[in-house]
């Protein structure tokens, strides 16, 4: 049975890595072109998928788009300043996912992730005082398949943007607990 791929993942996690997709081809011991179709959203057969997540370090289903309404779920902590807590993360042996910006680092263990981002981060889409009262606080950063829907079963909407990487997010809360909504068509 043909399994979705998170193409942007798999892209994402090759060019982190800095290969071409000839050399993670050669690597996985899949050809070329399922690369390049994976990439560009394919499906997957089982084989092709594990060859590929094990060269990559990852579990098959980091590699795989859900096919409910919610793909993911990463805890996204905002703080006054990222350092402190990205030293803490690094000394505990967690790998770093870096970004086009400072303020937002990803860190990773295993097939557990975690987003860092700054008050000055989050201000940049958001309304520096809706985010104040959740510095300090980790909140659900969930990647779904469709805003709006996801937006109505979770209750009351905050503030909606469409951040400066292009993503439409939604700031919702529901008795006191805190979420980003994310909109994704991977």
């Amino acid at each position: 049975m043909p399994i979705a791929v998170n193409r942007a993942r798999l892209k994402s996690e090759r060019c982190k890595r800095g290969w071409s997709q000839d050399h993670l081809a050669a690597v996985s011991g899949v050809s070329t072109r399922t690369v390049q179709r994976l990439e560009r959203g394919d499906k997957a057969t089982l084989s092709s998928l594990a060859a590929l997540a094990s060269v990559l370090a990852l579990s098959v289903d980091a590699l795989t788009v859900s096919s409910g309404p919610v793909r993911r779920t990463t805890p996204l902590t905002i703080l006054p300043d990222i350092a402190p807590s990205l030293d803490r993360f690094r000394r505990m042996g967690f790998g770093v996912i870096e970004t086009d910006n400072s303020g937002c680092v990803g860190v990773v263990a295993g097939s557990s992730y975690h987003i860092l981002c700054s008050h000055a981060f989050m201000a940049r889409d958001y309304p520096a005082d809706i985010i104040a009262p959740l510095v300090g606080q980790t909140i659900p950063y969930i990647w779904v398949s469709s805003l709006e829907a996801a937006s109505h079963v979770w209750g009351q909407v905050v503030h909606r943007t469409v951040t400066c990487g292009g993503t439409r997010e939604a700031l919702v809360e529901a008795c006191d607990q805190w979420a980003i909504l994310a909109e994704t068509t991977d």
